[in-house]
Order: C-alpha cells, then sequence, then structure tokens
C-alpha cells in the first residue's frame, strides 16, 4: 500500500492495511511451519490450493484455533485423517478440535481451499503475484508478524516461471518445469512470504558470491539492466553496515506494472510506477534502496510488535538515506530528512505527534506512517548525530549482528547503541521512542 508525499510515493507492508495488533502469544495455536501447493487459473483469476500447516498448542490447551483468512473459500480441512468443520465467521474462520486430539501438542493441518483475486493476489493476463495482504492466499494463523518458514509449490502453464520465498528446490532452471518448488527453510514474518508467477524477462549477475536476478513483465534484459544497475554497490553498502552479507545466497527484483512496493524474504515486487522516474534521474534510486535494505531490516530483523513497527521502516527509510549519502553526496541526504521532517509534520499538524513505540490507536494509517516511517528515520538520524560517526554506526552493526534472524523491541537497539557509545542514551530515547513528544 502506498501514498503520495509532496516528493514522492510513500508506501506501508500490508500488515499495516490489516491491522497493528500485537504478536500472538506463547499460550495460543503456533504455526511454525506451512507447505503449500498452488494452481493458478488466470482465466478465473483464482488460486487453487492445498495447505500443509504445522501446527503447536499453546500453554493454554486451547480447542479452538482462528485463521485470519476470511477471504479463503476453504473447502475441506483435516488433522491426520479426522475431517474437520471449518466455520466462517467475520474476519475469520474457525476450526474446534475433537476432543481425542485434545492431549496432541503438535499435529499437521490439511486444508484445501480457493483464493480469489483482489488485494494481495493480483493476476495480469500473463502473471500474478502477492503482495501486502497475505492472509489473502496464506491460511494464516495468528498475527501475520508470526514468524514461520513456507515450501511453495507451482503448478503452471509451460513457459511460466516463478519467484517465491527462500531458494528453488529444483537445479535445472525453473521455466523447464511446469511444476516449481521453492522453499524458505528459516522463519519469516508471514507479510513477508510471497510469490509471483508469469512469463517473465529474466536476466541475472553473480556479485562477490551472491546471484543478482532481474525479472520483469514487459522490460527486455538490457532494461532491467540499466534500471537495476545501483544493485551491486547497495548490496556492499548494505553488507558492510549490517556486518552481515546478504541472508540469501540470490536476491530477485520483480518488476511489474502498476506502482507496489514490496519486500519479500529473498525478493521484491517493484511498480513501474516506483522506478521508472529513474529514467530520467539517476538519484530516483530510492524504491531499490528501501526494498533491498528490508532484507537486513524488516524481513530478516523485525519487530515483535506493530507499536514498533518503526523498527522495520524508520530504520529502512534512514538506511536508504545513508545510501543515498553515500552515492549521491550531503545533499540528497538532506533531501530524504526534509521528505521525512514533512511527513512527521503532518502528525504534529494534526495534533497527534506520538512517541515512537506509542501501543495507541491512531484514527489513519497517515498519521501511523508520519510516525513509524518518518519520525523513525529522524530518530535515527537524532541518534547519529548524539553518538558520532564512528560509534553510530559501531552500535548498528551491534544491533544488526545481534538480532539477525529475530524479532526485536525497542530496548534492543538501545542496548547496542549504549554499548558502542559507553554511556547511557536513555533521555534521547526517553524524549523520542517511550515519552510524549517533546516537538523535536
Amino acid at each position: 500500500m502506498r501514498i503520495f508525499s509532496l516528493d514522492r510515493p510513500v508506501f506501508v507492508a500490508a500488515s499495516l492495511a490489516l491491522a497493528f495488533n500485537a504478536s500472538p502469544s506463547q499460550a495460543q495455536w503456533q504455526a511454525p511451519a506451512y507447505e503449500l501447493r498452488l494452481r493458478p487459473d488466470f482465466e478465473t483469476k483464482t488460486v487453487a490450493a492445498q495447505a500443509v500447516v504445522s501446527l503447536r498448542r499453546g500453554a493454554q490447551l486451547e480447542d479452538e484455533l482462528r485463521l485470519s483468512a476470511p477471504a479463503l473459500e476453504i473447502h475441506s480441512a483435516g488433522v491426520d485423517g479426522i475431517a474437520l468443520s471449518p466455520e466462517k465467521h467475520d474476519g475469520y474462520w474457525l476450526i474446534k478440535m475433537p476432543p481425542l486430539l485434545a492431549a496432541r501438542l503438535d499435529m499437521s493441518l490439511k486444508l484445501d481451499y480457493l483464493a480469489r483475486a483482489g488485494e494481495g493476489l493480483v493476476f495480469g493476463p500473463d502473471y500474478v503475484y502477492t503482495a501486502f495482504h497475505t492472509c489473502r492466499w496464506l491460511p494464516c494463523l495468528g498475527s501475520d508478524l508470526g514468524r514461520a518458514s513456507l515450501k511453495t509449490t507451482l503448478e503452471l502453464p509451460a513457459g511460466f516461471s516463478s519467484l517465491a520465498s527462500g531458494v528453488p528446490v529444483a537445479p535445472q532452471p525453473v521455466e523447464q518445469q511446469q511444476q516449481q518448488q521453492w522453499l524458505e527453510a528459516a522463519p519469516y514474518p508471514l507479510y513477508t512470504l510471497g510469490f509471483a508467477a508469469g512469463r517473465f524477462t529474466r536476466t541475472s549477475q553473480s556479485v562477490d558470491g551472491k546471484e543478482l536476478h532481474y525479472l520483469s513483465v514487459g522490460d527486455d534484459a538490457a532494461a532491467l539492466q540499466s534500471k537495476f544497475k545501483t544493485t551491486p554497490a547497495m548490496l556492499a553498502f548494505f553488507s558492510a553496515k549490517a556486518g552481515l552479507t546478504l541472508p540469501h545466497p540470490a536476491y530477485s527484483q520483480l518488476l511489474l506494472p502498476g506502482g507496489v512496493a514490496q519486500e519479500m524474504s529473498s525478493y521484491a515486487a517493484i511498480g513501474h510506477k516506483m522506478l521508472d522516474p529513474i529514467l530520467e534521474n539517476e538519484q530516483e534510486d530510492w524504491v531499490i534502496a528501501h526494498e533491498l535494505a528490508h532484507q537486513w531490516w524488516g524481513t530478516w530483523i523485525s519487530c515483535e510488535q506493530w507499536s514498533e513497527f518503526w523498527l522495520n521502516e524508520g530504520i529502512t527509510v534512514f538506511m536508504t538515506a545513508a545510501w543515498k549519502q553515500q552515492r549521491w553526496g550531503e545533499a540528497a541526504y538532506q533531501r530524504e530528512l526534509d521528505i521525512a521532517t514533512r511527513g512527521w509534520q503532518r502528525a504534529k499538524d494534526a495534533g497527534f505527534d506520538k512517541p515512537l513505540s506509542w501501543p495507541g490507536d491512531y484514527p489513519s494509517l497517515s498519521l501511523k506512517r508520519s510516525i513509524h516511517y518518518s519520525k523513525g528515520a529522524l530518530f535515527m538520524h537524532a541518534l547519529r548525530q548524539d553518538m558520532g560517526e564512528e560509534a553510530f554506526w559501531a552500535g548498528f552493526k551491534r544491533y544488526s549482528q545481534n538480532n539477525a534472524g529475530r524479532q526485536v523491541r525497542a530496548g534492543d537497539l538501545q542496548a547496542a547503541m549504549e554499548a558502542a557509545a559507553g554511556r547511557s542514551l536513555q533521555p534521547l530515547f526517553d524524549a523520542w521512542v517511550y515519552a510524549a513528544s517533546t516537538g523535536q
């Protein structure tokens, strides 16, 4: 999802458009792994699917579970050969476990369902992709901040290629297979899991042991190489600042019609509307940088609660600015800060400025973005000014390395920064993150 600022499109991950609910408690049902078989139908714009969801009962031993997937048409459900009867409610599906499963802590739920085109599942004449609303095509259990692994099998027409979270299972080129498998073995936030398939143009390059893939609907290989030419330098920059190499052996960027801009584990979906300004001004590479930065901050390292989504987006907006400073100079960095300042000003003008980790309800997504994206980025700049270059980047690297593959809270960032600074940063964190805004 995106809105338009004074300067450029601004977007937000699906989960913001759905809800800012807290992560599920360990007392509730957990789903650490999903295995899907998907058959897109390009005439009906639907996806017929079977899912095997690994279930783990929580400490409360609940006999009911809720799937946050109201748009799905669930045809059948079962556990270990026992047929279940899913009940559709307003906003979720309810599945009641029979008494004979009361003592079982771990089990596999099998589902047969249909997903229709809509928000989160987008069809074109010869392509399909997912973005934002994960629970429109995946039978999500709990918050889509929850982490899970995903194995995806796509059954496609001949000549179609695919892209999905993780790595391809088969070694041969996927275009030669009508059944294509992908595996994301590590647990990632549900809202960063996805897939795409179509008659894509594709070109690749190898950089420092990583494969970079560029795919498109409509562009030829030369155009893709030109538009994404700064990706290798960005990869080196973010890897150095994180002190961590890219978490996957490959990273793909899929260029699509429209204005999509969404990070996924191992790839990004980017719309022409977001990227094509780069044709007139090569410094308009922000969407490439933003989505690539999310491979560290937002997917690999992700917030534990929606109230701290700024740890995903504010950091990424700041790192996009830092990339621009390194690549295009100080004026480019200041322009990014100016854009963020205007974004934050919208919340101030509305009388709704809040601390970054404020847990309350916002009256609109626009105001929420003003805090999590814009104010979050400006706080990182304030930290940088307060700590100085050497300590700031040392603390940021410590934060990234300590929390790779984890869910985080503001305290994790504070601890890493204070260790690097050698002093307390509590006043700064109180003013921006925890306490009432001081109007900085």
